[in-house]
C-alpha cells in the first residue's frame, strides 16, 4: 500500500482557506483511491464547513474524474475530519451519514494531528483495514492462552458439549446451578 500526499489544487485550496486540508492518493497494484484529510480546531467550525468541504471536493476535484479508468477512484474518494475537540454523536453521525458524493469520517479529541504517520494510520484504520492480518494473529495468541478460572467448582459446573446452545431448558438448569454455587460461596 502507498500512500502519496499531493499538493492540494489551488481552486479547492482557495474555497476551502478557513480549513486546513490535505489530499493522499492511496495505492496498491489493483486501485487508487483519493482521501482529503481536513483538519478542524473545534466542532462548531466541523458543523459549519463539513458540507462546504464535501461539495467544493465534489465540484472540484470529482467531477474532473473522467473515463472508465477512474471509475473506481471517483466513486472512491474519502474525506476525513479530524477535529481536536469532541464531537457530538448527532454531528458525527450527520456527517457520516450524508451519502452525498463522498464518504465521509470523523475523528474527534485528536490532540495531534500533524504528521503524515498519523494519517497513515487512520487511513489503515477507517479505509483499507490492511492491519486485520495482525490483528488476526493478535487473536490466535489470546485465544490459544489457557484459561484458569477463579472459581474451578462453578467452572466444572459448566457442559462443555456443544449441544447446549440450542437447548434452552438446559441452558436454565445450568443457570440455576451456577446460582447454587455462588449462593454456597
Amino acid at each position: 500500500m502507498n500512500y502519496c500526499k499531493i499538493n492540494i489544487s489551488e481552486e479547492i485550496a482557495n474555497l476551502l482557506s478557513e480549513i486546513k486540508i490535505e489530499q493522499y492518493i492511496v495505492t496498491d497494484e489493483k486501485w487508487r483511491f483519493s482521501v482529503f484529510v481536513s483538519f478542524i480546531d473545534n466542532s462548531q467550525l466541523l458543523e459549519k464547513v463539513w458540507k462546504q468541504v464535501s461539495d467544493v471536493i465534489a465540484s472540484s476535484y470529482q467531477t474532473k474524474l473522467k473515463g472508465d479508468e477512474n471509475i473506481f477512484e471517483k466513486w472512491n474518494i474519502y474525506i476525513i475530519y479530524v477535529c481536536k475537540e469532541c464531537v457530538s454523536k448527532s454531528l458525527k453521525a450527520k456527517i457520516e451519514n450524508d451519502k452525498f458524493s463522498n464518504r465521509k469520517i470523523v475523528e474527534n479529541n485528536i490532540t495531534d494531528f500533524l504528521s503524515e504517520d498519523f494519517v497513515q494510520k487512520i487511513i489503515v484504520k477507517h479505509i483499507t483495514n490492511t492491519d486485520l492480518i495482525d490483528k488476526v494473529e493478535n487473536t490466535i495468541s489470546k485465544i490459544e492462552e489457557n484459561y484458569e478460572p477463579n472459581d474451578s467448582d462453578i467452572w466444572n459446573k459448566i457442559p462443555t458439549d456443544k449441544l447446549v446452545s440450542g437447548n434452552l431448558e438446559l441452558q436454565k438448569k445450568i443457570i440455576e446451578q451456577l446460582k447454587s454455587c455462588h449462593n454456597e460461596n
